[in-house]
C-alpha cells in the first residue's frame, strides 16, 4: 500500500513539474507592479515567419525566453512581415480585480490577447479593446483576484526601422501618464527638432518671398526643400512614439517620401544657384541624372509599399537610395574641390557637413552598437546627427547666399555704371550732333550774310560815295548819312558774322578780333592808343554768345571814350591769368557824376551783358576812366 502511495506521489509531482516547466524565469506578480512593468525578464517569444500558425497552435514548448535568443535581438523582417507571439505568466496575487494595458512597443499593431489558466489548455481570446485615444499598440487586460494565467500576445510591427520590441504591462490608472511620457521623453530631442524645424520654416519663408520678389526658381526650389525637411522633422517630433495609424504611415512611407522629394529639389536648387548648365556642364549632367535616379527610387518604393511587398524590399531600397545620396555627395565634393570656386566652396562645406553627419546617422540606424558614439541617450539618437548636418548646411547656405548677393551687387553696380556711361555717351553724342548742327547752321548763315547782305551793303556804301562825289559842289546831307549808316551797318554785320562763325570759338581768336577792331576804330580818331596782349594765350573754347557780348561791351566802352572822355591816350590790356581780364584806361576828363544819367542806361546795359555771360563789369574814375571787364574761363 505504501509503495502505491509513493508511486502516486511521484506521478503527481511530475505532472506539477510539467505544468510549470516553462516558468524557469518566474511569473509576473501584480503585487510587484508599481504602475508599469517592463516585462522582458518574463518574456518568451515565438516568431511565425510565414504567418501560418494560429493561436490555438501555440504550445509552451515552442517558445524561447528572450534572454536565450542570441544578442537578445530579433531581426526586424521577422517582427514586421511575420507574426510575433509573446508568452508571459501573470499571477494576480491581490484580492481585487486588476486592469492593465499591454503593449509590445509603440509601433506594434494588430495586437491580440489570449489567456489560459494552465499549460496546454485551450486559449481564450480576449476581446480587442483599445484605450479610445487612437493608440493602436495597447490592448486591455483584466485579471481576476488570486488567479494565475498564461498571457499570449500575437502582434506584428509597422514597416519601419524604428520598430522596437518594448513590452510593457501598464496599470490602467497610470496609462495616460505612461503614453504621455513615451511621447515626450526623447532625451531632449523634441526641443532640438522643433528648433531646427523653426529655422527651416524661416528659411522657407525667406526663400519663398525672395522668389516672389525676383522670380528666380532656385529660391522656389530651396523653399520646397526646406518645406519637405521641416515637415519631416516636425512630424518626427510631434508623433514621437505615437501608435496612431497616421504615425505608422508617416514612419513607413511619408518621411522617406519627404526626404527624397526634398533632396531632389535641393539638387535642383544647387544646379541653378551655381549655374551648372552654363559653368559646370559635367556636374550638371551628374545632378540631372541623380534627380532621375532618386525619382525612380521613390517611385519604386511607392509601388512596393502600396502593393504590400516585404519589409526587406522597402528597407533595402531605402538604404540603397541613402547610400546613393552619400555617393553623390562624395562625387560633388571631389568635382567641387577641383573647380576652386568660392561660391561653390560654401555649398561644398555645407554638403561635407551634411554628408558626414548623415553617414553617422545611417551607421547608427544600420549598426545597432556604434562604439565611437557616446553612450548617453541623446547622442544615441540618429536623428540628432541628421539635424546637425541640416543645421550646418543651412549656415553655409546663408554664407554662400551672402557672398553671392555681394558679388551680384558688385556686378550690378558695375553694370549700372556701364549703362550710365553708355547713356552719358549717347547723350554726349546727341549734344555733339546738336552742336554740330548748330555750328553748321551758324556757318551757313554767316556765309549767306557775308555773301548776300555783305555785297548789298558794300554796294550801298559804294553808290553813296559815288553820289557824294557827283554832288560835291552841292552836297546832300542824306547821301552822307546813307554812307555813314552803310559803314556802321557793315561794321555791325561783320561783328555778327564773326560771332556766328564756329571757327572763331576760341579765346585766341576773340582777343585777336577785339584787338584788330579796337585798332581800326581808334585809328579813325586823333587818339594815341596802346594794346597789350599776353604772349601765350591758352587754348580755351569761347562760345559765340560770350564772344559777341564781350565784344559789344568793349566796343561800347571805346565809343564812350570817343564821345565823352576827350582823351588823348587810351591803353587796353588783355590778361589771361585768372580768367579773361580786359582793362581799358584813358586820360580823359573822367566820370561826371552830375551828368551820369546821360549815359546811365548804356552802363546798365554793359553790366547786364557781362552778367548774362557770367562775367563782371566795373568802372572807376582816377586820372581818367578805368573800365574793367572780367570773364571766368573754363579750360
Amino acid at each position: 500500500m505504501l509503495r502505491y502511495l509513493f508511486l502516486l506521489l511521484v506521478i503527481s509531482s511530475c505532472f506539477v513539474a510539467k505544468a510549470h516547466e516553462d516558468t524557469t524565469y518566474g511569473s509576473v506578480k501584480t503585487s510587484e507592479i508599481k504602475n508599469v512593468l517592463y516585462v522582458t525578464e518574463y518574456l518568451h517569444i515565438y516568431i511565425d515567419t510565414f504567418r501560418t500558425k494560429q493561436a490555438t497552435d501555440m504550445r509552451s514548448g515552442m517558445f524561447k525566453h528572450l534572454y536565450e535568443i542570441e544578442n537578445r535581438t530579433i531581426r526586424k523582417k521577422y517582427m514586421i512581415d511575420g507574426h510575433m507571439y509573446l508568452l508571459v505568466w501573470i499571477s494576480n496575487d491581490l484580492s481585487e480585480t486588476k486592469t492593465y494595458y499591454f503593449t509590445a512597443g509603440a509601433f506594434s499593431k494588430d495586437i491580440h490577447l489570449f489567456t489560459r489558466p494552465v499549460s496546454d489548455s485551450p486559449w481564450r481570446a480576449i476581446p480587442y479593446e483599445l484605450p479610445g485615444d487612437g493608440e493602436l499598440a495597447y490592448s486591455k487586460l483584466v485579471l481576476q483576484p488570486q488567479k494565475e494565467v498564461q498571457l499570449l500576445v500575437r502582434t506584428n510591427f509597422a514597416r519601419t526601422t524604428v520598430s522596437l520590441l518594448k513590452p510593457y504591462l501598464i496599470d490602467e490608472k497610470f496609462y495616460k501618464y505612461h503614453v504621455n511620457y513615451q511621447h515626450t521623453h526623447w532625451h531632449g530631442m523634441h526641443i532640438i527638432t522643433y528648433t531646427i524645424s523653426g529655422i527651416l520654416l524661416m528659411m522657407l519663408l525667406f526663400s519663398f518671398f525672395t522668389y516672389l520678389q525676383n522670380r528666380r526658381r532656385q529660391f522656389l526650389y530651396y523653399s520646397i526643400y526646406a518645406l519637405c525637411v521641416a515637415a519631416m522633422l516636425f512630424l518626427k517630433a510631434m508623433l514621437h512614439d505615437s501608435s496612431t495609424s497616421f504615425n505608422f504611415f508617416n514612419e513607413e512611407y511619408l518621411d522617406y517620401g519627404l526626404l527624397i522629394i526634398g533632396y531632389v529639389f535641393y539638387i535642383g536648387f544647387t544646379r541653378m544657384f551655381l549655374n551648372t548648365p552654363g559653368d559646370y556642364p559635367l556636374l550638371n549632367k551628374i545632378f540631372v541624372t541623380a534627380e532621375v535616379i532618386l525619382g525612380v527610387f521613390l517611385a519604386l518604393f511607392t509601388w512596393m509599399y502600396f502593393t504590400g511587398k516585404p519589409f526587406i524590399w522597402l528597407d533595402t531600397t531605402e538604404n540603397i537610395s541613402k547610400y546613393f545620396m552619400i555617393f553623390l555627395g562624395i562625387v560633388y565634393i571631389v568635382i567641387g574641390i577641383t573647380q576652386r570656386n568660392k561660391l561653390m566652396n560654401y555649398l561644398l562645406a555645407g554638403n561635407v557637413a551634411n554628408l558626414l553627419f548623415a553617414a553617422i546617422s545611417q551607421v547608427i540606424i544600420v549598426v545597432r552598437v556604434a562604439t565611437f558614439i557616446p553612450t548617453t541617450g541623446l547622442f544615441r539618437q540618429s536623428l540628432l546627427y541628421f539635424e546637425i548636418g541640416i543645421f550646418l548646411e543651412l549656415v553655409f547656405f546663408l554664407l554662400g547666399l551672402i557672398y553671392k548677393n555681394k558679388i551680384e551687387l558688385i556686378e550690378k553696380a558695375q553694370m549700372d555704371a556701364l549703362i550710365k556711361q553708355e547713356k552719358e555717351r549717347q547723350e554726349y553724342e546727341k549734344e555733339i550732333a546738336v552742336l554740330r548742327a548748330q555750328q553748321d547752321e551758324r556757318t551757313r548763315i554767316s556765309a549767306d550774310m557775308h555773301d548776300e547782305l555783305g555785297s548789298g551793303v558794300t554796294a550801298i556804301r559804294l553808290l553813296s560815295e559815288i553820289a557824294m562825289q557827283k554832288t560835291k559842289e552841292q552836297p546832300v546831307d542824306e547821301i552822307a548819312r546813307i554812307s555813314n549808316n552803310a559803314n556802321e551797318l557793315m561794321s555791325k554785320m561783320n561783328g555778327i558774322i564773326w560771332s556766328m562763325n564756329p571757327g572763331n570759338d576760341t579765346l585766341g581768336s576773340s582777343i585777336s578780333y577785339m584787338r584788330a577792331n579796337a585798332s581800326e576804330y581808334l585809328d579813325n580818331f586823333k587818339i594815341n592808343y596802346t594794346i597789350n596782349v599776353p604772349e601765350t594765350i591758352p587754348e580755351i573754347e569761347l562760345s559765340g554768345n560770350r564772344r559777341r557780348n564781350l565784344f559789344l561791351v568793349m566796343k561800347e566802352s571805346l565809343n564812350n571814350i570817343v564821345k565823352h572822355a576827350k582823351a588823348q591816350n587810351v591803353t587796353i590790356d588783355f590778361s589771361c591769368t585768372n580768367g579773361l581780364d580786359i582793362l581799358i584806361r584813358d586820360d580823359g576828363r573822367g566820370m561826371n557824376h552830375e551828368k551820369l544819367n546821360e549815359f546811365g542806361n548804356g552802363l546798365k546795359n554793359m553790366q547786364r551783358r557781362m552778367e548774362s555771360i557770367g562775367g563782371s563789369f566795373t568802372i572807376s574814375s582816377s586820372n581818367g576812366t578805368n573800365v574793367k571787364l572780367h570773364l571766368p574761363l573754363n579750360a
